[in-house]
């Protein structure tokens, strides 16, 4: 349920347009490298202090328009895609124009206004609107409460230690992780994921499960602190996770096993990694460690095969 979950958080939202064109930006580099100036940015909106946001979504509005009416003035039959589409692309050159700016600058902008524009959270910037029904306690259990209990029982505590510590029969807990995850599918801000994901970031606690404490070694939890802060250390341990997870291996299991790290630690310390390259997105950088993941998930690969006596495909001749 908690892998599910997370997928959730790192890959099923790539289907929006939002998501689907950041790997995508180079001609806005080639355009605006030369020309970058610097820009004083509101730090919640990101938008340019020298212009208000009502004037950018009026101008938006009035060039989308514009390119709406001509296409059906063509006979172009617009449908709500399109129609979005056009809105996204006329946002992009708008706010590039300016704030004469450069693609990483622009992708902060949309990941801080994600929300609002595309109506999709981000994680980092999540933004939680009053009465809202997906956000409404189970059985008397809010988000966070629930959070910390996945992260209790994520770490190997088992869920009956977890749901007496809450004072509640398994039944409950049974509801609980039927409820919130339904919550998640149905939701499609993704706030409540999103939020899930803040929260396990956070290492979220109650008062009621502060005393059950996973069981951690010396060496696990000297690599805890080490995945943390060493970037490189962590793509290290995600590409060997994945490269077992291929391989038919438990990859969280081989990492608790070789490393010490259970799998609320580690996916904890992922999303915290995922948050901050939202927040402080550079495109260098994301190549450059993404690159580094699959080195090593192909180095991790090559050693599982290994052990197993070697890929099927070794022994077939083309």
């Amino acid at each position: 349920m908690f892998k599910k979950i997370f997928g959730a958080l790192t890959g099923d939202k790539q289907e929006n347009q939002n998501y689907e064109a950041q790997t995508s930006n180079e001609k806005y580099e080639d355009d605006y490298e030369n020309n970058y100036r610097e820009v004083e940015y509101d730090p919640e909106t990101l938008h340019g202090t020298h212009y208000t946001v009502d004037d950018f979504d009026a101008e938006v509005a009035k060039r989308a328009e514009a390119w709406i009416a001509d296409e059906r003035a063509n006979g172009e039959n617009l449908d709500e895609k399109d129609i979005q589409n056009i809105y996204f692309n006329y946002r992009r050159t708008v706010y590039t124009e300016w704030n004469n700016c450069d693609s990483d600058q622009m992708i902060r902008f949309e990941h801080a206004n994600s929300l609002k524009y595309s109506g999709i959270q981000t994680s980092g910037f999540v933004k939680v609107e009053d009465n809202n029904p997906f956000l409404e306690p189970v059985h008397g259990v809010d988000l966070k409460t629930y959070t910390a209990m996945c992260l209790k029982i994520s770490a190997g505590i088992d869920y009956l230690e977890v749901c007496k510590a809450m004072g509640f029969e398994p039944v409950i807990w049974e509801e609980l992780n039927t409820i919130w995850p339904q919550r998640m599918g149905e939701d499609t801000s993704f706030t409540v994921t999103t939020l899930f994901g803040q929260y396990y970031a956070e290492n979220v606690t109650v008062p009621q499960l502060e005393n059950l404490k996973a069981e951690i070694s010396e060496e696990g939890a000297t690599n805890l602190e080490k995945i943390k802060t060493d970037r490189y250390f962590y793509e290290e341990l995600a590409g060997a996770r994945q490269a077992a997870y291929e391989y038919g291996i438990d990859g969280a299991q081989w990492i608790l096993e070789n490393f010490g790290i259970n799998l609320a630690d580690f996916q904890s310390v992922a999303m915290q990694w995922m948050t901050e390259q939202n927040q402080n997105w550079n495109s260098e950088d994301i190549i450059k460690f993404s690159n580094y993941q699959q080195e090593k998930q192909k180095e991790y690969a090559a050693k599982f095969a290994a052990e197993q006596g070697g890929n099927i495909a070794d022994d077939v001749n083309f």
